[in-house]
């Protein structure tokens, strides 16, 4: 992994962090659409750091 890898990755954790910290806590009304909400955030930011990853290392050719 070079550098741009894990700085990627290292803010894909630190804003997954944040989504579930302004989250919580859920509360009773309507907490199974809150969770799956919850869950649709987290995981789009982490699909996207996948892929910005994918990108990062891949080799220029010329």
């Amino acid at each position: 992994m070079n550098g741009k890898q894990i700085i990627i990755l290292i803010s894909a954790l630190v804003v997954s962090a944040l989504i579930v910290w302004l989250n919580l806590p859920i509360e009773f009304p309507g907490i199974i659409a809150k969770v799956l909400l919850l869950f649709m955030k987290v995981s789009v930011v982490l699909a996207l750091a996948v892929v910005a990853c994918i990108f990062a290392g891949r080799k220029k050719t010329s």
